[in-house]
């Protein structure tokens, strides 16, 4: 009996080597599709832009960097996606708190609420919001009604931020309640037994310990305000110019390649220094808090 026992017997570091390899070869056939759908056209784009002429040469950057409108076009991207994360967060927070809690009531009506706008397809609600924002929209008459000055929001770079902050409120506001359900509740509650108010629970508690969904929910809306192509081009149009309008500007109208490659390619360093810069401050600020404390 202990012959046979020892012979069934097997290793345990034995089976781990094949379950970690057959586990990895999973990955494979996203990997070939991320090279081939995302790393291989950045390749070509890349050298697209540095070699316009069949060799290498800056000539594209230094075009872009030396006038003022594409100049511009960049600090107008990047000022929209960053209002447009704000207003995000800013309406997607007290939301997020919410439907973090179960027990509310109409938290069904809420969720459902919040995730519909991703049921129609972005051209949908980018007309919806031509009508509302136009000369003869909802917000137009209700600023005649008030006596405000303003005409409409249509084309202009208020309403498109209106728009994208409508668009990307649900990749916000998932992304907070994962982490807001995380939060112990017990920890709240014990704040309030120790005579600690609601702003301080707040503020001590409840903020540091849903920085990861906020981190998240910032990175995500902020690359896909930036990256937005369909909703600036209708509710901004041509006066209110972006990069990824410009990309298709100098792409497919110009028929300029080596351009366009060069103004996607400064898109998407622009955008990934702003979202490393954002995340090492939020982290550098939370280990700090906690070294405070």
């Amino acid at each position: 009996m202990n012959a046979l026992a020892d012979s069934a017997a097997v290793p345990v570091s034995g089976l781990r080597s094949p379950v970690r390899m057959h586990a990895g070869l999973l990955l494979v056939p996203a990997i070939l599709i991320y090279a081939v759908l995302f790393v291989w056209p950045l390749l070509v784009s890349t050298w697209t832009s540095f070699a316009p002429h069949g060799h290498l040469s800056l000539e594209t950057y230094t075009r872009f960097f030396e006038d003022e409108f594409y100049r511009s076009v960049l600090w107008r991207s990047m000022r929209i996606s960053a209002v447009t994360t704000l207003a995000t967060l800013i309406i997607g927070y007290p939301v997020a708190v919410f439907l973090s809690q179960n027990w509310r009531r109409g938290r069904s009506l809420v969720v459902f609420l919040v995730i519909a706008p991703m049921f129609v397809s972005a051209v949908v609600r980018s007309y919806g919001w031509i009508i509302i924002l136009g000369p003869n929209g909802i917000l137009s008459q209700m600023f005649h009604a008030i006596g405000l000055p303003v005409r409409h929001l249509l084309y202009t770079e208020t309403g498109v931020i209106i728009a994208l902050t409508h668009v990307f409120l649900p990749f916000m506001v998932i992304s907070l309640v994962g982490s807001l359900q995380q939060i112990d509740p017990a920890l709240p509650r014990a704040a309030r037994s120790l005579g600690a108010n609601g702003f301080s629970v707040f503020t001590r508690i409840t903020l540091p310990l849903s920085l990861p969904g906020v981190t998240a929910g910032s990175v995500i809306v902020f690359c896909l305000a930036a990256s937005g192509f369909v909703t600036p081009a209708l509710v901004g149009g041509a006066s209110v110019p972006v990069m990824p309008y410009l990309v298709y500007k100098e792409g497919l109208l110009v028929l300029n390649w080596p351009f366009a490659s060069a103004v996607a390619l400064i898109l998407l360093v622009a955008t990934a220094l702003v979202t490393a810069v954002y995340t090492f401050f939020v982290r550098d600020g939370s280990s700090r808090r906690r070294i405070v404390r």
